[in-house]
């Protein structure tokens, strides 16, 4: 009888709970399911039950340290698929990028990495998983994850922050356990469409439906020994039953063994063979490390697999349970494990053929049997191949290997054909390509120190790479004294990072000299694709924000450009015309781009920034209902903190002017809005004003533009802080006169800065220090009628209705009646069209304490207006309740009030009415 349990005991809330992820992916809602449980809880168990009958493709991280081999269960997946279902699949542009993941894929090399070699692999990947599950629902299992090399932790992360659309499941396991990668599991599992299953210990009853299924009864006294001896640890139950009566040590490594020791010799012997080879092993390689022909290591291999600790798959063999091999590895002698690692080695050496990846398998067993100058050479061609795969973390812990061997290898600069010097660069250079700045700053540094002065330009800027992934301003620092330095070739790279951070920092004149100087080193010594991308960031200069002239990026626009870069063209344009209140066409720009970006690969990340764009120019032209579903397809697909940091934005200040909805992700409130990018903090400060200000919170609104009011870059960009000085003028308070004097210097030169001006100055006009509404009573209706026409010429509904509404407040201190009704009952009917409801309720109780009122029964109120806007597109009472959230009952009270206060018999004749007078 064979130890494992034919009986799937427990687990049917998690079982539940993965048919439901996958009825929800077979309906093409996004969905991913992480398996959480200690080591021998039984996820793959879970996971084969589920799977069962399921067109499933699957892929196991293998526990080889830093000399792993990068995406090995994407690798296994390719390799299951075969080439011909992936050149089916794939354009046939795709297929050598994803030879990086499976080099016997094509003849063809992959193209040279030109920096988003590992971001094409990842869309590339992205693609073949959503075209698996388009003719039939898929499930993609990657197990072990917490083995997970960096690189297929960043190509998981991807995965789950871009969920692929269509029938496909993603399925990870991994121990919670391990800490390397617990932080990374935590994230993902608070992604909105993430399910986290973490398996309990089995209960008694449990337990005993595993006895049951091994032995065919269930003996209560053995039940409850089992799981109270086992915790209710499958592997442990198994392990028990397979073995009564014996004492059994605490340590699992001994339980284990246990099993082990009880197979033939022969068996025990292969059982060691293939621990040192990781967690799987082929056919082939062990029939050559065992000196065994076929039928003799089939025969010894038979027990292995009859006992449950080994398990077959096409063409090789993996143990049941990592930690079945690893207690098999750690009992060997340590004359057994440097013999047994030697003969991989050789055999690896003499038949690279029976490895999937040689260099990375010599790495590993050259140094596991002590032979430190095979090791080196060995971890250097792996690191090279790392390279070549985008692998670039593992590139890094490899090239280390190969510094910490280096004074162990006298001939070691012979073995790389570079100074040890060099290798720390490389190693540095490997880090800042990763993202990497913990690992890379100290490389970077030591390869300063003592560099030759001919590299260090180019150590400088590898250093301001890392630093900039830490948001340090001291980047720019390094760039400059880069650029000082750098002479020849080298000058063309460093200009051209230094030109571009420059305008990211909205440092226009310099960002653009300094990449016109770039342009013409490169004709002689740059490549093609840094031409390229100094001609956009010149002309991004040149169009300072859209202040400036355009002609530069309209003429990229319509060159035959890679897709790539024109995506960032039409960013550029699309961010141009939004600052200058162009919104229609800024809409139009970032279709065209989120439509070449789609073009790219699906979820592309280039077109990101096209999202954010698209949102804020559906929140300005007041299509809010567009706006928040964008926001959430959006967010529903792409998760990464610095685009969701973004959307936060937009989020916050559809809250703030709606007065309901999703709060803005915890860390978004953390964010300072006294440094960092101009383009982030202030506008996410802007929007936090407006939120506080809708929860009549004026303290807190003052708290934030006294941080906003610090940042060192406060006006380098007048785009981002137009909006930022009008919130603050809305808060009031004693910064009121340093708004008004940062307005006052600020050029305005496009129609959205002059309402923006205009606004800002009809807010200051008056007390230095006004509270409450008191800014726009203390300002003049000339003031505001200059305001609002600045708004009417942009078609920005929302802060025309705002100023609308302190008009008709000045209007009301002037003591001009008629002008205050009127521009009250226009700013009215534009909240309630809008569903602005803070603004609206505003609206009401001013028009409620002027004693104006109504046709019939005074002004609508917030919820009136809201109930109005719903009722003129056609909602029922029932509907409009479940939108708004309350009962028909009140639905119904709320509609009979309209009805009387437009003195109308009908809800047809109010929704006429209410158009005729601007409510709508």
């Amino acid at each position: 009888m064979g130890i494992v349990s034919p009986v799937f005991a427990g687990r049917s809330a998690e079982l539940a709970a993965l048919r439901a992820a996958h009825a929800r992916a077979c309906a093409g809602e996004a969905a991913a399911v992480l398996v959480g449980g200690e080591a021998g809880g039984g996820k793959t168990r879970l996971v084969a039950e589920f799977t069962r009958g399921l067109r499933t493709v699957r892929g196991a991280c293998l526990d080889l340290g830093a000399a792993s081999l990068p995406y090995a269960p994407f690798t296994a997946i390719l390799r299951s698929l075969g080439r011909d279902t992936v050149a089916a699949l794939m354009p046939a542009s795709a297929v050598p990028e994803l030879g990086r993941l499976m080099p016997g894929l094509t003849a063809a090399a992959p193209p040279p990495d030109d920096g988003t070699g590992q971001l094409r692999l990842f869309e590339h990947v992205l693609a073949l998983v959503e075209r698996l599950g388009a003719a039939e629902p898929a499930v993609l299992v990657v197990e072990d994850a917490h083995w997970a090399d960096h690189s297929t932790r960043d190509l998981l992360s991807f995965l789950f922050r871009n969920p692929p659309r269509g029938s496909v499941l993603p399925v990870v396991t991994f121990r919670p356990e391990e800490p390397g990668t617990r932080p990374l599991f935590a994230d993902l599992a608070r992604l909105p469409h993430v399910t986290r299953l973490d398996l309990p210990p089995l209960s008694p009853g449990e337990v005993a439906d595993q006895v049951r299924g091994i032995l065919g009864a269930a003996d209560p006294g053995l039940a409850r020994d089992v799981h109270t001896r086992g915790g209710g640890n499958p592997l442990f139950v198994e392990a028990l039953v397979g073995d009564p009566g014996t004492a059994v040590p605490g340590s699992l490594r001994d339980l284990l063994l246990s099993r082990v020791h009880q197979l033939p010799g022969p068996a025990r012997d292969v059982s060691r063979a293939a621990s040192a080879a990781g967690d799987r092993v082929g056919h082939g390689l062990l029939a050559a490390v065992t000196g065994l022909d076929d039928p003799a290591l089939s025969e010894a291999l038979r027990p292995c697999a009859d006992h449950g600790l080994l398990v077959a798959d096409t063409d090789g063999y993996t143990f049941r349970h990592a930690l079945i091999r690893e207690a098999v590895h750690a009992d060997l002698l340590p004359g057994e494990r440097t013999a047994l690692h030697r003969r991989y080695a050789e055999t690896i050496e003499r038949s690279p053929d029976l490895s999937d990846a040689p260099a990375s398998a010599l790495a590993v067993h050259w140094q596991g049997c002590g032979d430190h100058a095979r090791a080196l050479s060995a971890a250097w061609r792996a690191a090279g191949e790392r390279q070549a795969a985008a692998a670039y973390a593992e590139q890094r812990s490899l090239l280390e290997r190969v510094l910490r061997l280096w004074d162990r290898v006298p001939d070691a600069g012979t073995r790389t054909g570079l100074t040890r010097h060099r290798v720390l660069e490389a190693a540095a250079e490997a880090a800042a390509a990763d993202g990497d700045p913990g690992r890379g700053l100290p490389l970077v540094q030591a390869a300063l120190d003592g560099a030759d002065p001919g590299r260090v330009p180019w150590l400088l800027t590898v250093r301001a790479m890392l630093r900039g992934f830490q948001g340090r301003e001291n980047e720019l620092r390094d760039l400059r004294e880069a650029e000082r330095l750098a002479t020849g070739p080298v000058r063309v790279p460093v200009l051209g990072r230094l030109s571009y951070r420059l305008v990211i920092y909205g440092e226009m004149d310099e960002g653009e000299r300094l990449g016109r100087e770039g342009l013409a080193l490169a004709r002689d010594h740059g490549d093609p694709h840094t031409r390229t991308y100094l001609e956009v960031t010149v002309a991004a200069a040149a169009a300072r924000d859209g202040d400036g002239d355009p002609a530069g990026l309209e003429r990229l626009r319509h060159r035959d450009l890679d897709p790539r870069v024109l995506v960032s063209v039409l960013n550029t344009l699309t961010h141009c015309a939004l600052n200058t209140g162009r919104l229609d066409e800024a809409l139009a720009r970032a279709a065209e781009g989120l439509a070449v970006a789609a073009d790219i690969a699906p979820g592309y990340s280039g077109g990101l920034a096209l999202a954010v764009n698209q949102v804020e120019a559906l929140y300005r032209l007041g299509r809010w209902d567009e706006a928040d579903r964008a926001l959430r397809r959006h967010l529903e697909r792409h998760h990464a903190p610095a685009f969701r940091l973004q959307m936060m934005i937009w989020r916050t200040a559809l809250l703030a002017a709606r007065g309901t909805g999703p709060e803005p992700d915890p860390e978004a409130l953390t964010v300072p809005f006294d440094a960092g990018f101009p383009q982030t903090a202030l506008l996410l400060a802007q929007a936090t004003i407006e939120w506080r200000l809708a929860q009549d919170d004026r303290p807190a609104a003052r708290v934030v533009v006294a941080a906003a009011l610090r940042h060192p870059r406060l006006t380098a960009q007048p785009c981002h802080v137009w909006p930022l000085l009008e919130s603050a003028a809305l808060a009031g308070g004693p910064r009121l006169p340093e708004v008004a004097e940062v307005a006052a210097r600020l050029p305005a030169l496009n129609p959205a800065a002059r309402a923006y001006a205009a606004t800002i100055a009809a807010l200051t006009g008056g007390s230095a220090a006004p509270t409450g509404d008191s800014a726009a009573q203390s300002g003049d209706s000339a003031a505001w009628s200059v305001a609002i026409a600045g708004w009417e010429g942009l078609a920005q509904p929302y802060p025309l209705a705002r100023a609308l509404f302190h008009a008709a407040c000045a209007d009301l201190s002037a003591g001009d009646r008629a002008s205050a009704a009127a521009r009250l009952d226009r700013a009215a009917g534009i909240a309630a069209w809008l569903g602005a409801a803070p603004l609206a309720r505003r609206v009401s109780e001013r028009a409620r304490r002027a004693g104006l009122s109504g046709p019939s029964g005074g002004p609508l109120t917030a919820r009136e207006s809201e109930v109005l806007r719903l009722l003129a597109r056609g909602r029922s009472n029932r509907e409009i309740a479940e939108e708004l959230f309350i009962s028909p009952k009140t639905a119904s009270v709320h509609v009979s009030h309209i009805l009387a206060k437009l003195d109308v018999s009908s809800r047809s004749e109010a929704a006429a009415v209410a158009r005729d007078r601007g409510l709508l």
